[in-house]
């Protein structure tokens, strides 16, 4: 008893003290340096991640089997890919941070000298160019050149709308569209092309002749070296290219409410991905529900272990 009193007595002395003494003014800290971020190398940004060749999924006759191969295969590409642009993404948030970092400093302290009116006090007063390093430039510039983001750099919404391009796609709606676009890994585009997502090229001789192209076409669907290849540059042109612009504004609703991004939400921007227009979307969506994939939207949520089984008669 006499220990807990005694340690009472103690605690209001120091209270007693603290109000009757104020605490010196806090020594002003000099301004943070910009951190310095280590750049992710865009070669490897939706390059090929490997030189696996495509499963010969038509000597699998289970639908079952073929279903669990198909999709585990075509969900460890995207996850491999979906690394690497979180990577790049989380340097570009890195380059950000530092930047309003920068700016915030620098307008508390022409506040406090009185150079700025208080209408002025939200305007950068640096540009993107004045804070960044001379690496950290060029790297930025051809990020953007990659994504097709055409504003200058030092525009207010240059980062803004580099982040709304280099971002993950889901896994769900790779994995329905891949199932989709080449018959289960089994069309002749994805057999001879690596082509999983019915891409075209059109200069002459990039690619195959689709043997039912209308007469003055002139695409071709794509050759890819790897099924990885085809994957990234996929995810690419949903990342890029205008028609999917819906694409990357849904996308950006769940980034802001940091919720885990729907496949079965974002595929809504795919309308102009087929000719079919929403019938595709819907179907998509369909095989999104059918088949359970939302859950692989989560990057966490692991896929079951699965072996490539033998199938006789089949080489």
């Amino acid at each position: 008893m006499f220990h807990k009193i005694r340690i009472t007595l103690i605690l209001g002395l120091t209270i007693l003290i603290a109000s009757c003494c104020p605490s010196p003014e806090p020594e002003t800290k000099p301004e943070p340096e910009l951190k310095k971020v280590t750049l992710t190398n865009l070669k490897t940004l939706y390059k090929s991640h490997s030189d696996a060749e495509l499963p010969n999924f038509q000597c699998i006759q289970d639908v079952k089997t073929k279903k669990k191969i198909f999709f585990g295969f075509i969900l460890e590409l995207v996850r491999q890919h979906d690394e690497q642009i979180l990577k790049t993404r989380e340097a570009v948030l890195a380059i950000q941070k530092n930047y309003h970092l920068q700016n915030s400093h620098q307008l508390q302290q022409n506040q406090q000298s009185q150079q700025l009116a208080e209408s002025d006090a939200q305007t950068p007063v640096k540009k993107l160019s004045e804070v960044v390093t001379k690496k950290q430039h060029t790297w930025l510039k051809k990020l953007a050149k990659i994504h097709r983001v055409t504003v200058p750099l030092d525009a207010p919404d240059f980062l803004p709308k580099l982040l709304l391009s280099v971002d993950v796609i889901p896994a769900s709606m790779a994995m329905a569209q891949a199932a989709n676009e080449s018959a289960w890994g089994t069309s002749r585009f994805a057999t001879s092309a690596n082509n999983l997502f019915g891409q075209w090229c059109f200069q002459p001789g990039c690619g195959l002749v689709p043997q039912q192209r209308p007469e003055g076409e002139t695409y071709e669907v794509k050759v890819f070296s790897t099924p990885s290849e085809a994957v990234g540059q996929y995810m690419l042109n949903i990342n890029r290219n205008k028609p999917y612009s819906h694409v990357r504004k849904v996308r950006q609703k769940y980034r802001k409410q940091d919720a885990v991004i729907s496949g079965l939400s974002v595929v809504e921007g795919l309308e102009d991905y087929s000719a079919r227009g929403h019938a595709y979307i819907e179907e998509l969506q369909s095989m999104i529900r059918f088949n359970k994939l939302s859950k692989w939207d989560n990057p966490n949520t692991q896929y079951p272990e699965f072996g490539y089984i033998k199938v006789s008669n089949c080489l």
